[in-house]
């Protein structure tokens, strides 16, 4: 995913830096002493960037409202961004949030605010339902974590806790501390 807001930030920052020397163009002899701009950054509105496999085929989608970039910031920003993910086993997953940050060059994308994660295995079954208020979703490990609080509901059950670690790609999940709940058989 990085790989793509990188690159279209060097598209945009191209196409920035043609436009700006076209218009910024000093008589001759002058433009040789002036100075270069900064990155002016870049801004997409209901932008879309799908990160793909070595086979190819799509591992996950970003939708975002914004995608920023400020002057001279690596840092990516998103509002209301949601990503769809497809585990190696055939599972689906989809997260939203509030906000999002990237913080190139790494794949680990930061949702804050609202923040659900929502699941179905492979096989099947009830999806499960994953809220918080700061997800952090690492696309290279497949792995989503917080140490905030979380409530997950799954199959009629509903569970709280501090701190979960859910290993998307392997289809596990681990909660750190302060588990409350009941799973009760039918």
């Amino acid at each position: 995913m990085t790989r793509w807001l990188i690159g279209f930030a060097v598209i945009v920052t191209v196409i920035a830096s043609i436009v700006l020397s076209r218009s910024a163009r000093a008589p001759d002899g002058i433009g040789a002493s002036l100075p270069t701009a900064a990155d002016p950054g870049y801004l997409a509105r209901d932008a879309e960037v799908i990160e793909t496999g070595d086979d190819g085929r799509p591992r996950y989608r970003l939708d975002a409202e914004l995608i920023e970039q400020a002057p001279n910031d690596p840092t990516i920003t998103l509002s209301r961004p949601v990503m769809h993910y497809a585990d190696p086993r055939g599972g689906t997953w989809r997260a939203s949030a509030n906000q999002g940050t990237v913080a190139p060059p790494s794949d680990v994308v930061e949702l804050t605010g609202d923040v659900l994660l929502t699941g179905t295995l492979a096989d099947g079954g009830d999806p499960a339902h994953l809220t918080t208020n700061r997800l952090t979703f690492d696309a290279g490990r497949d792995v989503a974590h917080t140490s905030a609080p979380v409530t997950i509901e799954w199959s009629g059950h509903r569970l709280t806790a501090r701190g979960v670690r859910a290993d998307l790609g392997a289809e596990t999940l681990r909660l750190e501390s302060a588990v409350h709940g009941n799973f009760l058989p039918p």
